[in-house]
């Protein structure tokens, strides 16, 4: 049999027993706990004392009867008499009752010094009376109400001459018996060694009852566990039982009141339950016992006021009521036990070593075994202490277990939480990369709006309404940039991304950029910008200018957007502090509409504005300021606001910035000339055809020379055949992005495309405009980083960057001819300006020889290289678009004829001769109209149209060519 096996066995037969004991003991108590062994009425030899031995009882040698209150014989004479008149009595009532009890005692020691002592039972009162053959009397007093002459003891001193004879007489009642009372008559110098003995026990006992209690009270108070909670309740509800049956309330507080005596013994089953409910977890393990219990919390409540009304039958009711909790409670942790919970084991034997001292003591009660304790009560706390500290044990096994389950939990929860730590990051790298991804996405094409707008802007003949359109177009596409600029440094600031620099700059400079930057914002609402700095404002400061010039345009611009009519005043003052930091306070102040006193609160918070028609009014996505506080407190300050509506406002920003010093000349700052000293050969990787246009034309108005190519895959091939100064590489192309393209220039090329020049300068050129962007295209070789959309100065400082590094390492580069880019510039300017070009000039600018030839015709704003361009794609598209329209027709798939008809006619428009463009208009609409006979008549004048086209302009693009090589 296994160890469980034998384990569940032993435990059955336990509970077993532990019904059937309890069964029994209620048997007893109800059936024979009325009654005692007979005392003899018959007249009894005197009773011998002596030192040998443990001392005699009297109410077991002596003569016991019924009290009908007869008084008490005046002499030993008189009490042969009084003893004649009395009724005999079987037993003690355990009910109560008055009482007299008759021995004889004959000292045959020469120990004159005796005790007669009271005890194993509650007596209210006890009336000693000591006949002497000399006729003396003495009387003691003793019993519950009566002061004590030994502490929580009932024992009177009596003197009792060796060889002598004594009648003693002893009267006694009470209310109710716990037991058959006993008179013990022993020496004085062991009756004082037993009171110091029990009184030990009995104090030290009740003393850890209430150590227990007032430990696991602290326990509950931290772990909130009611099982804690309910265990200090129980043991102080049995601490303070035992303490009133020792009469340790009435030793010491003089309190004496017999109908609380048995309260808290009917509270301590309710308590009880309370606490093994819960810390068994009975509902769970065991529902059936755990709606049984209720009987331990309902029964104990209902019988309760048998203490004040019923007092004699309130033992024997108390008795039973303990004797089914007990019952019930050892059974539920049996089973409970059985079923695996261990802490329940430390349960089970605490509330065993609880029913022992009923099992030994109730059953010599009514007679069915001898006595086995000389002190019941004393037994029964004993019993009770050490299930109090079983108890104990099993809540610190409880407390153990959870605390396993709970560092398992912790385990659990931790990784759990690192788990979703960690899934939280990629969630934000993921968030990070798609910003990233949209701000490329969304940037790129509207890069190629700011550019071409400006571009379209710098053309002279526009003019009027267009002129408006284009500035309204530029102004919305501009707000279209700066808002997704927000959108990013939030998300950034969000995810720890933003860092913050410190280097020294001017901060009387940056104030008054910052102003220059908003004046014309100011000057369209006619209002009045200025700003009035304090004397002993520092001019150099250490802190990060770009973040602190971001602020502050974002609040002068939310000032002037606000304001209809007024001013906007900027104030900014210092004060010093010890270490040599300066604290600067800056105030935006304005005289707009204001802002209500319950939208201040709100008002850094993401995405809120004022109200939401400000958004209608004047746009926004309302993180202008929440950026603000982020970026402000990131730099160690603080920021607020005050407003008044009708007044205006005022926002406040205080920042801590250390006094610096003069920041050196940076020689790129310095005024530039409108294109750099050297011509470099610029390859440029970039998939978006209007970005193509865009960085070239800057690029050529710089006067270097530039090769468009539209993947990574292809700048590795162009590098390998031709020599480069310098390559423009976008970030996400198809075929091969940037970042995999410079790992490969770094490393030599690959096994197809071999670079010339592995070291060759490479600067990133992507819509990615986030510091981990820069981080991760720096981290793959590249030398630079420039967003989209290109701002010309950057793009102007970076090239002369790497002017200066060439010339640094020695390497010969061709000097600008500043003469004929003069010249480029002034036949531009003939273009815009109206002047006639020579009609016999060809798309380079040669001299042809047929004026009939089909040319492409010269755009505003394009120079000869970007005419030559166009030519190259229409030799290589229209040719191509003629075959598909054919093979349509053959097809009779009028839908797609029609539709590579109308892409070559849209071709045709940008021809001298309109001729193609016409025959392309008539097909198409017959293709349309499904005629398809006619389209494929019409199909060999479109051919020879093309073909003459393309012959014509095949030869001016070889004459270019050549022209190209004569001039180099």
């Amino acid at each position: 049999m296994s160890k469980t096996s034998q384990m569940s066995l032993a435990l059955s037969v336990l509970a077993r027993h532990a019904r059937r004991d309890a069964l029994l003991l209620l048997f007893a108590v109800f059936f024979f706990g009325q009654w005692t062994p007979a005392l003899a009425a018959e007249p009894r030899p005197p009773i011998a004392l002596t030192t040998a031995g443990d001392g005699v009882d009297l109410a077991k040698a002596g003569q016991l009867y019924v009290d009908e209150g007869q008084p008490y014989p005046t002499t030993a004479a008189g009490l042969p008499a009084m003893i004649a008149g009395l009724k005999p009595a079987r037993a003690v009532d355990l009910l109560g009752g008055g009482y007299w009890l008759v021995a004889e005692l004959r000292n045959d020691s020469r120990q004159s010094a005796w005790v007669i002592d009271p005890n194993d039972t509650l007596i209210d009162m006890v009336d000693i009376q000591i006949y002497g053959e000399d006729g003396t009397v003495r009387q003691m007093l003793t019993g519950y109400r009566q002061p004590h002459s030994y502490l929580l003891h009932y024992g009177k001193d009596i003197d009792l001459q060796p060889g002598q004879r004594y009648q003693v007489l002893i009267r006694f009642s009470s209310p109710y018996y716990a037991r058959t009372p006993v008179f013990s008559v022993l020496t004085r110098t062991a009756y004082q060694q037993l009171v110091a003995r029990e009184n030990v026990l009995i104090i030290g006992s009740i003393g850890a009852l209430f150590a227990l209690t007032v430990f696991n009270f602290f326990i509950y108070s931290i772990t909130r566990d009611r099982s804690s909670l309910y265990y200090s309740l129980y043991v102080l509800c049995y601490a303070v039982a035992w303490g009133m049956t020792f009469h340790l309330s009435a030793d010491l507080f003089n309190w004496h009141n017999l109908h609380w005596h048995y309260v808290p013994f009917f509270l301590l089953p309710v308590l009880s339950t309370l606490f093994y409910t819960t810390f068994l977890r009975l509902k769970e393990h065991a529902p059936r016992l755990y709606k049984l219990s209720r009987v331990n919390i309902v029964l104990p409540l209902l019988t309760l006021p048998s203490c004040f009304f019923f007092l004699s039958y309130a033992h024997t009711i108390a008795t039973i009521v303990i004797t089914i909790w007990m019952t019930m409670a050892l059974t539920s942790g049996i089973v409970v036990w059985r079923r695996g919970y261990q802490p329940a084991r430390f349960f089970v034997l605490g509330f065993v070593a609880l029913m022992v001292p009923g099992l030994l003591i109730l059953p010599a009660n009514v007679g069915l075994i001898p006595a086995m304790v000389t002190n019941a009560q004393l037994f029964t706390l004993l019993g009770g202490t050490l299930d109090g500290v079983l108890l104990a044990f099993a809540l610190a096994d409880q407390i153990r277990l959870l605390r396993n389950t709970l560092e398992q939990r912790v385990q659990e929860r931790t990784a759990q939480l690192t788990e979703a730590k960690e899934h939280a990051e990629v969630v934000s790298r993921h968030r990070i990369d798609f910003l990233s991804a949209m701000s490329h996405d969304i940037r790129t094409p509207l890069a190629g709006v700011i550019g071409m707008i400006k571009f379209a802007m710098r053309d002279q003949s526009v003019r009027g309404r267009t002129e408006e359109y284009l500035r309204i177009g530029l102004q919305n596409s501009e707000s279209l940039l700066a808002i997704l600029n927000d959108i990013l440094d939030f998300s950034k600031i969000d995810a720890g991304r933003l860092s913050i620099e410190t280097v020294d700059f001017d901060l009387i400079a940056l104030i008054d950029d910052a102003l220059g930057i908003l004046q014309g914002q100011a000057d369209a609402k006619s209002l009045l910008l200025r700003s009035d700095l304090a004397l002993d404002l520092p001019r150099y400061v250490r802190g990060d200018p770009t973040r602190l010039r971001q602020i502050l345009l974002n609040l002068l611009g939310n000032a002037i957007k606000f304001t209809d009519r007024g001013e906007v005043r900027l104030d900014a003052s210092a004060m010093q502090t010890a270490d040599g930091r300066a604290s600067i306070c800056f105030d935006v102040t304005d005289t707009g509409p204001g802002i209500p006193a319950d939208t201040l609160p709100r008002l850094f918070q993401k995405f809120e504005q004022a109200d939401h028609s400000t958004t209608r009014r004047y746009g926004g996505t309302g993180l202008g300021l929440a950026i603000c506080k982020e970026l402000v407190e990131l730099m160690g300050g603080s920021i607020g606001a005050e407003s008044r509506v009708g007044v205006g406002s005022t926002f406040s920003v205080t920042l801590p910035l250390a006094l610096g010093a003069e920041p050196a000349a940076d020689p790129f700052n310095l005024p530039r000339k409108e294109h750099h000293a050297y011509r470099l050969r610029v390859l440029c990787a970039e998939d978006v055809r209007t970005n193509q246009i865009i960085v070239s034309t800057l690029l050529e108005n710089m006067g270097h020379d530039i090769r468009i190519v539209e993947n990574g895959l292809q700048a590795l091939h162009a590098l390998s055949t031709a020599a480069y100064d310098l390559v423009l590489m976008d970030g996400r192309m198809p075929m091969m992005d940037g970042e995999q393209a410079a790992r490969l220039i770094r490393d030599g090329g690959s096994e197809d495309y071999r670079v010339l020049d592995p070291g060759i300068p490479i600067i990133a050129l992507t819509a990615n405009a986030s510091d981990h962007d820069r981080a991760r295209y720096l981290a793959v070789g590249m030398d630079g980083f420039l967003s989209k959309p290109v701002d010309e100065r950057l793009l102007y400082d970076q090239i002369e960057k790497i002017i200066a590094l060439h010339l640094s390492r020695g390497r010969p580069l061709r000097a600008t001819d500043a003469a004929q880019l003069a010249a480029a510039r002034n036949a531009a300017l003939d273009q815009q300006f109206g002047v006639a070009p020579d009609a016999h000039a060809d798309v380079d600018g040669t001299r042809t020889n047929d004026p009939a030839a089909v040319q492409i015709l010269p755009l505003a704003g394009m120079s000869h290289k970007h005419m030559q361009r166009i030519t190259q794609a229409f030799l290589e598209e229209a040719p191509r678009r003629m075959e598909t329209a054919r093979a349509a027709v053959i097809a009779g798939n009028t839908g797609a004829a029609a539709a590579a008809i109308h892409a070559l006619k849209g071709s045709a428009g940008y021809l001298s001769s309109t001729h193609l463009h016409t025959l392309c208009s008539e097909m198409e609409s017959a293709a349309t109209a499904g005629q398809l006979v006619e389209v494929a008549d019409m199909l060999p004048d479109v051919e020879a149209a093309l073909h003459k086209a393309c012959c014509d302009l095949r030869t001016a693009v070889d004459n270019a060519r050549a022209s190209d090589v004569s001039s180099a």
